[in-house]
């Protein structure tokens, strides 16, 4: 409670504005349309036309270094029909189909390492990490509004986000960012309400740089355990009864998951140097160059969960552990984690020709779970109180100025606490090659880690989920290479891994023929052995005229498929026209589809509210259904919307995202993005 009130208080003194993010940059200089033309049509009028920067910049930080990566504020049309959609722009995740719902990649070489508080992991989608919170520079006061819809009121979804930013003089920018997701669902019980409020801060001058983003989420949705008959869905006619897509028959309702998070980042940084005259234009000008950045980061979070049901489907759950006839399982999460460090800055001079930092840190961990007096007696529950500290020490060596090769390469080792023997090395290197008469950019990426598993693998304690257990540390080594050519539009890339102690959740009920149902008992569990996964994508873009044909193909293979189950073909293929009419309104045409190989998919708990494998028992496979959506997409001036018929192939067929849980049926999608400057 003292943390939430320190982190509300703290956004109360840093900034009262309305909060963000977005994702792509806009360079261009517009005017301001509508004071331009009045101007012009008034011929007596002796005032210059007001002339409204649109630049604006962007980039996320690194939350160790304080590093700045530039990235693009969302304003290209390009795919905007797709940006919310739950199984991705290109069909990658496995998800529930409800806007927002929990998904899963099933590209592995895209899913990251589980978070100490894993229950966000599934929720990338509305859930944003620090290094995808993004920081703004303006030239004017800039706000966006997107409105997304589908489906009618009993069904559909609705999506507003609005984003507002404002530079404070030169080097300080503030803003914020509601973001509101609203899904009924298609399917019964699985409605979603999600609400995301933001603030953020940024000063940026030659010596002292800071950046500071508080976020408040609140996420609540229904679960429905899946449909209870998949015939529903792939034999309907041979059904009894033909159901509407919110009237077939589920095993859970009356059923909920909710998650409440509070977030507080603060990095800050300080540069010695020196100035140093240049000659620009013939002009002598002063130019800073940094020698040495101190640096501190702190980063403070609150998370929890609940999970209750009202009114459970007999049998649905292997076990009870805990007595009553409803459920009420929740959880907390603490963290403080503080870091200072140094670094010596690439280019003061001519010997300097990398740069290098080090840094040493602290992280206090706190989790409370549900838990029993000794001797078995229930006290409302009781609860468990497990605290960590830890200790960690890294440092990277880089070199991010040179025109031909680019580099940096990080470690950090835990030193003391759970963490002691954790360690983290990754490298990335990228540099321009002539070939074919082409410039190839070549990029490596590397890594060897020892991960010591979430908290949650190794502590559960729930009504129908319960286990404390020793695990080892994950071991894991990949290597992977990019080679892109601009000129041809192509880009391949090849990854390798190798895992030992793979630590995932699986399904060990089992199925009951006499009602041709399924039980349920979710355990963790960690593959002693080592796991070998294969991947290489294809993105090849072809254009004759106004005719695009866009494709992505992606080859995986696994080593194990009973642990880590992988399809070996994932496709996305998207043709359209591109035109522009009356010379103003940029329009594209097209269809897309999205397509994945039949394999074993990970099945999804709502207990646990994450992904597991499925029970050994009745194993159903799916995929091997060409997903086809037609569309619409305009852009006028600052202003984007699209029509999408999603699904429009649909029929009788395995389309699934995961087991007892369809693709949303045919509907008609509307969007509209529209920015706002000064």
């Amino acid at each position: 409670m003292r943390i939430r009130q320190y982190i509300l208080s703290t956004f109360m003194c840093v900034v009262l504005t309305p909060s963000v993010w977005a994702q792509r940059s806009v360079t261009e200089l517009e005017s301001n349309m509508d004071t331009d033309m009045a101007l012009q049509n008034d011929t007596t009028s002796k005032k210059k036309p007001k002339i409204v920067p649109n630049d604006i910049k962007a980039w996320v930080i690194d939350e160790t270094y304080g590093n700045m990566r530039h990235v693009n504020v969302d304003t290209l049309m390009n795919m905007f029909y797709n940006d919310n959609l739950s199984e991705g722009r290109t069909g990658h995740f496995n998800s529930l189909s409800n806007l927002g719902s929990p998904r899963h990649s099933r590209i592995f070489s895209e899913r990251g390492i589980t978070p100490q508080f894993m229950f966000t992991e599934p929720f990338d989608q509305f859930f944003v990490t620090t290094d995808r919170f993004l920081h703004y520079d303006t030239k004017s006061p800039y706000m966006n509004a997107t409105y997304t819809n589908c489906g009618s009121k009993q069904t559909g979804d609705d999506h507003v986000k609005v984003i507002y930013t404002n530079n404070a003089g030169k080097h300080f920018n503030l803003g914020g960012i509601f973001d509101y997701m609203y899904g009924q669902g298609f399917y019964s019980n699985q409605s979603t309400s999600f609400m995301n409020a933001s603030v953020w801060s940024s000063y940026r001058s030659e010596r002292y740089n800071f950046h500071f983003y508080y976020q408040h989420n609140f996420m609540k949705m229904g679960e429905n355990g899946g449909i209870i008959d998949e015939h529903d869905i792939t034999n309907p006619e041979a059904q009894a009864y033909k159901y509407a897509s919110n009237d077939i028959p589920v095993y859970l309702d009356n059923t909920w998951a909710r998650q409440e998070h509070d977030v507080l980042f603060f990095n800050q940084n300080y540069h010695l140097g020196f100035y140093k005259e240049e000659m620009v234009d013939s002009n002598r000008i002063e130019t800073f160059v940094p020698v040495t950045k101190l640096f501190h980061t702190l980063k403070l979070m609150g998370m929890r969960r609940y999970y209750k049901s009202y009114n459970e489907t007999p049998g649905y759950h292997s076990y009870t552990y805990l007595p009553g006839d409803s459920t009420n399982d929740w959880t907390k999460y603490t963290s403080i984690r503080n870091h200072v460090g140094i670094t010596l800055c690439e280019g003061f001079n001519k010997w300097s020709v990398f740069g290098l930092s080090a840094y040493i840190g602290h992280e206090y961990r706190r989790f409370i779970i549900m838990d029993t007096i000794p001797g078995g007696r229930i006290s409302g529950y009781d609860r468990r109180i497990d605290t960590q500290n830890n200790i960690f020490v890294g440092g990277q060596l880089f070199s991010e100025q040179n025109k031909y090769l680019r580099f940096n390469a990080n470690a950090e080792f835990g030193i003391y606490g759970e963490e002691l023997g954790a360690f983290d090395i990754n490298c990335h290197g990228e540099m321009n090659l002539p070939l074919f008469g082409d410039t190839a950019q070549l990029a490596v990426n590397a890594y060897i880690k020892r991960i010591t598993p979430s908290y949650y693998y190794a502590h559960y304690h729930g009504k129908h989920a319960w286990w404390d257990k020793s695990l080892d540390k994950e071991y894991r080594q990949r290597i992977e290479g990019a080679l892109s050519l601009p000129t041809t539009k192509t880009r391949l890339s090849v990854s390798l891994e190798n895992i030992t102690n793979y630590t995932y959740f699986a399904n060990n009920g089992g199925w009951m023929s006499a009602t041709d149902t399924a039980t349920n008992n979710i355990v963790s569990l960690q593959h002693s052995g080592s796991i070998q996964v294969m991947r290489a994508t294809l993105e090849q873009n072809f254009r004759l005229g106004i005719l695009h044909f866009d494709n992505e193909i992606t080859y995986q293979t696994t080593s194990n498929e009973t642990v880590l189950p992988l399809p070996k073909l994932s496709t996305y293929h998207n043709i359209y026209i591109d035109f522009r009419i009356a010379k103003v309104l940029h329009t594209q045409m097209g269809a897309d589809l999205k397509y994945f190989t039949e394999y074993y998919a990970p099945d999804y708990s709502p207990v646990i509210g994450m992904f597991t494998t499925q029970r050994e028992s009745n194993k159903v496979k799916i995929g091997n259904y060409p997903l086809v959506s037609v569309y619409a997409n305009f852009a006028l001036k600052r202003t984007r919307f699209y029509l999408h018929y999603y699904h429009a192939n649909q029929s009788d067929g395995r389309y699934f995202w995961a087991p007892g849980y369809p693709m949303n049926p045919t509907t008609l999608r509307f969007g509209l993005s529209w920015n706002f400057f000064d």
